[in-house]
């Protein structure tokens, strides 16, 4: 879900997208795990709804575009999972009429307690008893205004006129609109939605549209059906007098294709406006399968119905926006991998749906557009998360709505920190190798930020306990500063650095630990250094000839992988450049395919060989001379060898692996 509130449009060559850089969204620690659960809530209303698992629905209501009139039914296939099942519990609306419920057919009296209905049972079921129930119901319910209002809302589109009635369930309004189970954990099998209009109108809904039915007095029904699991939240009606602009892609080195199906307004001027970029919709699927893997419900559809909303919200295979520019279907068409197929399982857990689809928004820019956009378009998102101190990616108060879709930290902070952890990877491609790992073991069901954690920990082979601590469920970011001196005595270059890092919020995170990006500038070539820093200073030497080159400027994450301030970075003349025995260690061969050989080493120097990623690999204390550091089972790439003498000197010495 997200919420637009600015957009501009760039025009590429044959297909126009537009782009959307927004300021503010809505919906679409492990320090304390006490903290964690202090204020969230469970979607079910009642404990009793989790007796039961569903398996398949079939909603049939009727509606129009001029009110919430509602009138129609629910039938529920259920199998119970408790032990025992004395009495049948959902929930509804209380201002929603009751006109009859069944259970297997039989007529059963029930109770209401404001949102929660029970219906005492004849006989109690035991686990693994299959069950049905119909419920029929009527009512007006009050319309909302658009995000976290009301589950059903009609409203007229300020732009193009258009009256639309439709549904908008996350994160706690379903109930408001049809009988339900809201438990993000029971996902129901299948469904089937049939929406009864007049027939003037059309009606959107979730997989493919089977039929469209005439009825009686100017009446048709427009019969939808899935067979994908589908959530209580992702499941969405539309209506309102629509052209349907539809379209067959192919997927990437496939001959498969597949539907994209656009419900967009009767009004002459609106397809014209939106074409281009819903044309566009094919290239951002293939993209993201290609990222990703296959879009997840490619044996049904993808789609759009215009709504009057400020954003958009992923309704599985259908989404709902108000309308289209390039980083807004994306976003939504994201969340079809990331909150659709795998859908957080629990509202704490948000950012695993938000932060991936507004990450997506950045692989998009820089896809279709350049990177040099797609950097301004990453520093805008850190930006925006650094105007506060605080806040936690994970949502520790799910009572809140507009926290659990907090613009800065669900969205902002989410999507920076998953490319944190892309920059953690030892190479790219095991980034998106994991992803693909955690939506495949999830797949069509749920997950949590710990599963997401041992996606990534498995491929990278990296403990990241550390790093969710500190940018999931800790708070804050740091501001790095540096100062830095060079010496050059003929041949001879002597480097020292040293990295002062504060926090914003010290009482959380005290000091981050992350490998920091630090680029050398020079006339003879920059130099790109990852040094592990994870105190609140930190002073790195390199020895005679290390870089054999002068250093003009030192820059501290160029690339902005990190979320982060830049305080001072000056040259500082007075700072001393140690002159120990190790300044004569000779390295050969740098590069090396197999192995280091580490020559003229003090008896009794401490040896360390750390990735980029402050990962500890190797280490010794020298016994002789002459030391040798294994490199053939390592992966190509830039490491460091921190040596420390017995007065705690030390200096390090960037190795490379061919």
């Amino acid at each position: 879900m997200k919420k637009v509130t600015c957009f501009f449009r760039l025009i590429l060559p044959i297909i126009v997208f537009q782009l959307g850089f927004n300021s503010s969204v809505s919906a679409c620690q492990h320090a304390n795990a006490k903290t964690h659960k202090k204020l969230l809530k469970t979607t079910i209303a009642d404990a009793r709804e989790d007796h039961y698992d569903l398996k398949y629905t079939k909603l049939t209501i009727a509606l129009n575009n001029n009110n919430t009139n509602i009138a129609g039914s629910v039938v529920y296939y259920a199998v119970v999972s408790n032990p025992l099942m004395n009495e049948y519990v959902f929930e509804l609306l209380s201002t929603i009429q009751i006109d009859s419920i069944f259970v297997n057919n039989q007529l059963c009296t029930y109770t209401r307690n404001a949102n929660v209905v029970t219906v005492p049972l004849s006989s109690a079921m035991t686990a693994g008893t299959f069950f049905t129930t119909k419920i029929v119901y009527h009512g007006s319910p009050t319309s909302g205004t658009g995000f976290f209002s009301a589950g059903i809302n009609t409203i007229a589109s300020p732009t193009w006129g258009n009256k639309v009635t439709y549904t908008l369930s996350a994160s706690y309004h379903g109930f408001e609109w049809f009988p339900c189970k809201q438990s993000l954990k029971d996902k129901i099998d299948s469904s089937s939605v049939w929406i009864i209009v007049p027939d003037s109108l059309k009606a959107g809904s979730n997989g493919l549209l089977n039929k469209v039915t005439s009825l009686p007095n100017n009446l048709k029904r427009f019969e939808w059906s899935t067979k994908y699991p589908i959530d209580y939240y992702l499941i969405s009606v539309s209506v309102a007098n629509y052209v349907d602009y539809s379209y067959y892609m192919h997927f990437d080195n496939s001959t498969d294709s597949m539907l994209i199906q656009n419900y967009v307004y009767n009004n002459p001027a609106t397809l014209p406006t939106f074409k281009s970029v819903i044309d566009s919709t094919e290239l951002m699927i293939n993209q993201l399968s290609n990222l990703f893997g296959r879009y997840p419900f490619y044996q049904e559809k993808y789609g759009h119905c215009m709504v009057p909303l400020s954003g958009g919200m992923e309704h599985q295979t259908m989404t709902t926006l108000g309308f289209f520019n390039g980083t807004l279907v994306v976003h939504e068409l994201g969340h079809q991998w990331f909150g659709d197929y795998v859908t957080c399982a629990n509202w704490g857990d948000i950012w695993l749906n938000e932060g991936f689809a507004s990450y997506v928004e950045q692989l998009y820019v820089n896809k279709f557009y350049t990177p040099a956009k797609a950097f301004n378009y990453r520093s805008a998102v850190h930006n925006r998360v650094m105007q506060q101190a605080g806040g936690s990616v994970f949502c520790n108060d799910t009572t809140d709505e507009n926290r659990i879709y907090d613009s800065r930290l669900t969205y902002d902070k989410g999507a920076a920190v998953l490319h944190m952890l892309r920059y953690l990877a030892p190479k790219d491609s095991l980034f998106f190798a994991g992803i693909k790992n955690y939506l495949s073991a999830h797949a069509f069901s749920n997950a949590t930020t710990s599963d997401l954690k041992t996606a990534l920990s498995t491929i990278y082979q990296k403990n990241l306990d550390t790093f969710f601590n500190q940018w999931v469920y800790g708070e804050g970011y740091p501001t790095y500063s540096a100062e830095w001196n060079q010496q050059i005595n003929g041949s001879n270059y002597d480097f020292v650095i040293k990295l002062n890092q504060t926090t914003s919020m010290p009482s959380s995170v005290s000091a981050f630990n992350l490998p920091l990006p630090v680029l050398l500038r020079s006339p003879q070539g920059d130099t790109m250094l990852y040094l592990p820093f994870n105190t609140a200073t930190a002073t790195y030497n390199w020895p005679t000839n290390t870089f054999a080159k002068a250093i003009s400027s030192v820059e501290i994450d160029p690339s902005n992988w990190i979320i982060n301030k830049t305080g001072p970075i000056i040259k500082n003349t007075a700072l001393s450049i140690p002159t120990t025995v190790y300044q004569t260690l000779k390295v050969a061969p740098n590069p090396t395919k197999d192995v280091w050989h580490i020559n003229q080493v003090a008896v009794g120097t401490s040896l360390q060989l750390i990735d980029i990623n402050g990962k500890l690999l190797w280490n010794e204390i020298a016994t002789s001379g002459e030391i040798q550091i294994p490199a053939k089972n390592l992966t190509p790439g830039m490491y460091i060898l921190i040596v420390k003498d017995a007065t705690a000197n030390q200096q390090s010495i960037q190795l490379i692996k061919e």
